[in-house]
């Protein structure tokens, strides 16, 4: 046998070892392996993974954990141990030990920490705007960590599917640049560790729920990017995946029980349904076809209607928030998971942590059916904010040269018009320009600044929460149809040698440098005007292509004017607003800074948009 052969054979026996997970001993795990005293949450459902557990009898000789209840999976690699943890346990490692017929099979060391109570979030409201970072492609700033052994794949910039290298630490390294940007709230997407065979840098495919992914870093630095941030008044989103796992996963390649995802040849294909769980007349084959649907062949859906899974996944969630210490939660593609699942987990997280910022995102143009997935048919769901789709669906194109600008302006006009549902609209819907799934803002404007600005001044005074993708503040491009690699290009500057840096404006283009003098404007004066993004919103009936709108506090007003018609300049009489205005001083043009004493008519020209302070005279 020559040695290519005996080579081949070498690398497929390593491959096939690594895929399986197993080594030449009896590895065991376990999910999770840590909890805190003090939790009300305090009986936990512990997956115990490892050869011949299953028939395995778990006993802990210390005080402080109960064994309540102990029972074997379908198959003979898993058991489950339902432990109750008393408030008065010290702090420290606790050996489960576990045998059969007398004769050990392993030790599971679970640790019991004291619980940190002075974890405080701070409430996310009308009045923050958040950045969202792909960590992969935001800033590389530890090279050495982009291949790590183990991991199936490699850097390769040129790839743009593939790792570029981002990590948490250049995430920390960036906070005076998104500090003096103006922004108030970052959203991470998913950290988790995935090891996948492709797509491994969206880590939206976890292979290890509670690792944070070492290409990005450590749960070390998850905590110390939280922390770092929090001590400069800027608050942290991470987000949590429920509906699936990664094929890598340990726990998916052994099952503990067949149903906890659904079988690949049971699966319906098609696109979700997002309005299905909140139809009331739904049919059981729908809700079934919502379900039983792999989002790629590489991502398993998991069974909600499993307990042990949705106890698993409500359990994890826990685990980040005490752990990571996070503003807020976001849960990714809310609408395809069981109502079930949110009611149990609306429940556990508000025992705990009763002011943490829990964000829904259903992808529905329903304003009845955005409402459903914020607070359930009863207000059995207890999250906190929701993403606007119904309102991006009307926006995106409304700026656009080839629509009918009246019309678009009055779709906007009347979703707006449907903000009752909600009993705070300026504070619970976030409004998102662009993100990791759309098409980015510059593209959307068809790469003229003009409309550029005008997405981006009413992206940044409409009521709600603004929300967009890094980058955007520099005219980063990306179409979605082309591919979502290419709507998360590296940030400009965050890799050694970059020609073009964001951190650097003397890198930038006349036109990216306008974008971003724009962007650090209006998101400054937006954090200087917290009462006015939180106040009162007054808006006018769209008429010959003009919207206008006002954002009213005690002693100021936000007064944005929209010309949309593609050639025509129009004149804007102040009279058409002097009632909801009243007597009014001091008036400052927010873009420009240009400063009067009052105002007369308005010249306003063509896919334009103006936003004036006016300040009210007592």
């Amino acid at each position: 046998m020559n040695q290519a052969v005996i080579t081949s054979i070498i690398l497929f026996f390593s491959f096939s070892s690594l895929l399986s997970g197993q080594t030449g001993r009896n590895q065991i795990e376990c999910w999770p392996s840590e909890w805190w005293i003090g939790m009300q949450n305090n009986r936990l459902l512990l997956v115990i993974q490892g050869n011949n557990v299953a028939q395995s009898q778990a006993g802990i000789n210390q005080q402080g954990i109960t064994i309540r209840n102990q029972y074997s999976s379908q198959n003979r690699t898993h058991l489950f141990l339902e432990i109750e943890i008393s408030n008065n346990a010290s702090p420290g490692i606790y050996p489960i030990r576990l045998s059969n017929r007398n004769q050990a099979v392993g030790v599971v060391n679970f640790t019991l920490n004291n619980r940190v109570t002075n974890f405080s979030p701070a409430t996310i409201t009308g009045a923050d705007a958040i950045y969202q970072i792909v960590p992969d492609r935001f800033v590389n700033a530890v090279p050495a960590n982009d291949n790590i052994n183990g991991y199936f794949e490699r850097s390769d910039r040129r790839n743009p599917a593939g790792i570029h290298g981002g990590d948490l630490q250049g995430i920390i390294n960036s906070s005076n640049y998104l500090r003096q940007l103006g922004v108030t709230t970052i959203e991470l997407t998913p950290v988790y560790e995935t090891n996948q065979l492709v797509l491994s840098y969206e880590r939206f495919s976890p292979t290890n729920h509670y690792k944070v992914d070492s290409r990005l870093g450590s749960i070390n630095d998850l905590t110390n990017l939280v922390s770092h941030y929090r001590t400069r008044n800027i608050k942290v989103i991470l987000t949590k995946v429920l509906h699936k796992a990664g094929n890598q996963n340990s726990l998916i390649q052994n099952l503990p029980a067949p149903d906890w995802i659904y079988q690949r040849d049971n699966i319906h294909s098609g696109s979700d349904n997002p309005i299905v769980f909140a139809d009331p007349y739904a049919s059981r084959e729908d809700i079934g076809r919502q379900t039983n649907r792999w989002e790629s062949f590489d991502s398993p859906s998991l069974n909600h209607n499993n307990p042990e899974v949705r106890r698993y996944l409500i359990q994890n969630v826990l685990w980040w928030i005490q752990k990571t210490q996070p503003d807020g939660i976001k849960i990714e593609k809310t609408h395809l998971l069981h109502p079930q699942l949110l009611e149990e987990l609306s429940q556990a997280i508000t025992l705990d942590f009763p002011s943490l910022n829990l964000i829904a995102t259903a992808e529905t143009s329903s304003v009845v059916h955005n409402k459903y997935w914020k607070t359930g048919a009863n207000g059995e769901f207890s999250f906190t904010h929701i993403t606007d789709q119904p309102l991006y669906r009307n926006w995106m194109d409304v700026f656009a040269e080839y629509s009918r600008p009246n019309d678009m302006l009055f779709n906007i006009y009347k979703t707006k018009a449907r903000d009752r549902a909600y009993t705070d609209a300026a504070s619970q819907l976030i409004f998102t320009g662009d993100n990791h799934d759309l098409t980015r803002l510059f593209t959307l404007a068809e790469k003229d600044l003009s409309i550029f600005k005008m997405y981006a001044g009413f992206l940044l005074t409409a009521r709600g929460i603004p929300s967009f993708l890094y980058g955007s503040e520099v005219m980063m491009e990306g179409l979605a149809a082309q591919g979502t690699g290419f709507l998360r290009g590296d940030f400009p500057g965050g890799w050694p040698g970059d020609q073009v840096s964001a951190f650097n404006p003397n890198t930038l283009s006349n036109q990216q440098r306008e974008a971003l003098r724009y962007f650090t404007t209006l998101l400054n004066w937006r954090k200087n005007n917290p009462e006015l993004m939180t106040g009162n919103t007054i808006h006018f009936e769209p008429r010959d292509n003009i919207y206008a709108y006002i954002r009213e506090s005690d002693h100021k007003l936000l007064l944005v004017i929209i010309n949309n018609h593609i050639s025509s300049p129009k004149r804007i009489e102040p009279g058409r607003f002097s009632t909801s205005i009243g007597n009014i001083g001091q008036v400052t043009n927010i873009a420009t800074g240009e400063v009067s004493s009052g105002f007369g008519n308005i010249i306003l020209n063509p896919k334009s948009i103006l936003m004036l302070e006016l300040v009210k005279n007592q």
